[in-house]
């Protein structure tokens, strides 16, 4: 749904530019002419002086990345009475110095550009009020170190433009908004998750938002903050934390050592271009074009590549990978002059696409958080069956010697709090019924006295069998006497289905009276051997016995 709502609002900002191309007939002007500007140059007083003041300028196409002044011109005719507004569009223009002449030789002039207040968020627009109706030149001077992208002079009416100008601030707000929460949230994931990926993601994430809203000049309406030297250097991050996810995402190392070698080498680069760009401020915007236009380019490869070779996570990657290539577009269309509606449009597209990248890159980690987990689960109870199939006795379904070590370790205790009983059971005569009737038949007695140990005792215990004949009992339920009279029933009870002579022996002891789980066991088994011991001098040994 998020994506949907972005491509929605992505179509209602271009329906908003074309109403606005539509809508200005009020006004009739010409195409923009650019002019370099010297510092001597003067403009005219006069309206009728401009044409031959403009041929004795430099007529350029566009102005220089790298910088300087330049004049913007455009002639206008206004044929209805109405509020204007002035604007160079285009991010980072240092100073802006509008000026409009009326045939009547009236001139207004206003102030603009990154170092002056503005009027309009993220942006340079001024509003001129037009005393007369008829032809009027607009000039602007613009000069800066650097130029992102070619300006465009603009004039338009207020309601309309302004309108456009703020529906524009809200979507950028609104994406910037979204870049922020989306790298909170992999932040948080990261720490829930432990995994390095979605930390190298949600730095990522946070370099494309604070580049972008240095490039916006998020600072400057919030701290009026204004340092230009430093403006773009967050966006030579963007391609750090890039290169450092998706070589741990993709697997780079191990699909492709060479792509590997080559995206640590970018990284080198963008490290060692922060401060290049420091000292050579105008040329700031051609190499971090041109290293970012490298990293788009790497990433692509990386992910095709990754992905030919069977990489499951390449998969995912693609998508956010091609959104990419629509700001490189804009890069490289970016020394092209633009008319109103695609200028506009353009920085909207650069955050729309970024923010629809990361949102998508996003669903993918997301995906793969939740596969994790549900195969963590899986482990989990997979472990939890094997834990529990290592601590049952295949032949009765007890607890076997494993789990009685673990519970006398873990839930056995001395302190007197809570008295426990615990009582050994020994088989009588299992070794001459394996070696009269064979083991099978041995087998069967030790079922029917687990068996009736359960059926007896029921859950009021806990049961196990710690070796061939022999049980252990612990209750905190039962006392001594209580736990001996149920035993005597099971002895009734193997008794009665097994053979004349076959039952149980059994020793009881409490843990209130014993220092120490040795003391405890020694206790039982001694009681168990007297019981035993007494019962052979008394009984007739069976030679063969018999069950129903």
């Amino acid at each position: 749904m998020p994506i949907f709502r972005l491509f929605a609002t992505l179509g209602l900002v271009i329906v908003l530019l074309s109403d606005y191309a539509n809508a200005a007939t009020a006004l009739k002007s010409s195409a923009q002419h650019i002019y370099i500007a010297e510092d001597q140059q003067v403009l005219p007083h006069r309206y009728a002086n401009i044409p031959h003041w403009l041929d004795s300028l430099t007529e350029v196409n566009r102005v220089a990345l790298t910088g300087g002044s330049y004049w913007l011109v455009k002639q206008l005719n206004i044929q209805q009475a109405d509020q204007w507004l002035a604007s160079v569009d285009g991010p980072n223009i240092e100073n802006i110095d509008y000026y409009l002449y009326s045939e009547g030789n009236q001139l207004r002039h206003l102030s603009s550009g990154y170092l002056h207040p503005y009027e309009y968020l993220f942006s340079y627009a001024r509003h001129i009020d037009t005393p007369t109706l008829g032809g009027y030149w607009l000039i602007a001077r613009v000069s800066s170190h650097y130029y992102t992208e070619q300006p465009q002079l603009n004039f338009a009416p207020k309601a309309e433009l302004g309108q456009l100008y703020h529906q524009r601030a809200s979507l950028i707000t609104l994406c910037l908004g979204a870049l922020l929460i989306l790298a909170i949230y992999n932040g948080a994931v990261s720490i829930v998750q432990q995994d390095k990926v979605f930390t190298l993601f949600s730095a990522y994430l946070l370099a494309i938002t604070i580049s972008l809203a240095l490039v916006f000049q998020v600072t400057v309406h919030l701290f009026n903050l204004r340092a230009l030297s430093i403006q773009l250097l967050p966006l030579l991050t963007i391609p750090v934390f890039s290169v450092l996810f998706y070589s741990r995402f993709l697997d780079l190392q191990r699909y492709s050592p060479r792509l590997w070698l080559i995206s640590r080498y970018l990284i080198a680069l963008c490290l060692l271009a922060i401060p290049a760009t420091t000292i050579w401020l105008n040329y700031t915007v051609v190499i971090i074009f041109n290293l970012i236009l490298l990293w788009i380019t790497l990433t692509l490869v990386s992910a095709m590549v990754c992905w030919r070779k069977g990489s499951e996570q390449a998969r995912s990657f693609i998508l956010p990978t091609l959104l990419l290539i629509v700001p490189a577009l804009l890069i490289v269309l970016s020394v092209i002059p633009k008319d109103t509606t695609t200028l506009l449009a353009t920085d909207i597209l650069l955050l729309l696409c970024c923010t629809l990248s990361g949102l998508s890159m996003s669903l993918a980690l997301h995906y793969k958080f939740k596969r994790l987990v549900l195969e963590s689960l899986k482990v989990n109870q997979q472990l939890n069956l094997e834990r529990d199939a290592a601590r049952l006795d295949a032949l009765t379904g007890l607890q076997n010697r494993y789990a009685f070590n673990e519970y006398v370790s873990q839930q056995l205790t001395f302190t007197g709090e809570q008295n426990c009983c615990l009582a050994l059971i020994d088989i009588d005569y299992l070794k001459i019924v394996n070696d009269q009737s064979g083991h099978q038949e041995g087998d069967r007695l030790i079922k029917l006295a687990a068996e009736a140990l359960n059926m007896v005792l029921t859950d009021r215990v806990e049961l196990f069998r710690i070796g061939g004949d022999e049980f252990a009992v612990f209750s905190s339920q039962l006392s001594a006497s209580e736990l001996q009279e149920k035993l005597s029933i099971v002895d009734k009870v193997i008794q009665l289905n097994g053979a004349a002579h076959s039952g149980i022996s059994f020793g009881c002891a409490n843990t209130n009276s014993c220092r120490d789980a040795e003391q405890l066991f020694y206790r039982a088994d001694m009681t168990m051997y007297q019981q035993k011991a007494q019962r052979k001098s008394k009984a007739k040994l069976v030679v063969a016995p018999s069950y129903p």
